[in-house]
């Protein structure tokens, strides 16, 4: 594996690019969580971060990738992460941690997650769903689990087992997003992806 590139290598202009958009996806979603997405115009996101919109335009190119950006490198990382596990781990336990591993990472930002949260529960339904795992995504880890099962596993399996899992994953999502807060994302993931490794026919609770 390849050494990681360390900040100081990273050419200024690069890590200046990096700094604005980061400023940028940040004020954003303080503004969307506080007016709603669809009340937030681009040129209110530029004067928050004091930059002029034809710049804000150089950076990003609509209103909308700043709310999937995050979701978008969630995705990469969940895949990323069932092709690092272990092979010799039970699959379904790989792929349930994978998508745990992301969901994990916002178990001490309570405050930051809520923004996020309120400010995505205020996207309309097509980018609320477009912030979901895609085909492609679905796709690529159906490939993984596949290798991983091997050729005497009937071809249909890793599919199955990636689109309930991904499926129960999304459900916990949607609801936390839009109808019960009382418990975090991760703890409702984490319930969801128990649920379909168990059997739904099994119970109806942990």
């Amino acid at each position: 594996m390849p050494a990681s590139t360390s900040p100081s290598a990273v050419p200024l202009r690069e890590r200046q690019r990096t700094a604005l958009r980061a400023d940028i996806e940040r004020a954003a979603i303080g503004l969307f969580a506080e007016h709603g997405f669809d009340q937030v115009t681009t040129e209110a996101i530029a004067e928050a971060v004091g930059i002029s919109p034809s710049t804000f335009f150089r950076h990003v190119p609509n209103k909308d990738q700043l709310l999937l950006a995050a979701t978008e490198r969630g995705r990469a990382q969940i895949v990323a992460s069932l092709r690092d596990s272990s092979p010799d781990d039970e699959v379904a336990a790989s792929l349930a941690a994978a998508i745990l591993t992301r969901t994990a990472q916002f178990v001490d930002d309570v405050e930051g997650v809520e923004v996020w949260r309120r400010a995505m529960a205020s996207a309309p339904p097509a980018l609320r769903r477009a912030s979901l795992l895609s085909v492609e995504d679905c796709d690529e880890l159906i490939a993984a689990v596949a290798a991983r099962l091997g050729p005497s596993s009937p071809d249909l399996a890793a599919g199955v087992l990636v689109r309930s899992m991904v499926a129960a994953a999304e459900y916990a999502y949607e609801w936390w997003l839009t109808h019960d807060r009382s418990e975090p994302l991760h703890v409702l993931t984490e319930r969801a992806l128990d649920q379909v490794s168990r059997g739904v026919d099994r119970g109806v609770a942990p």
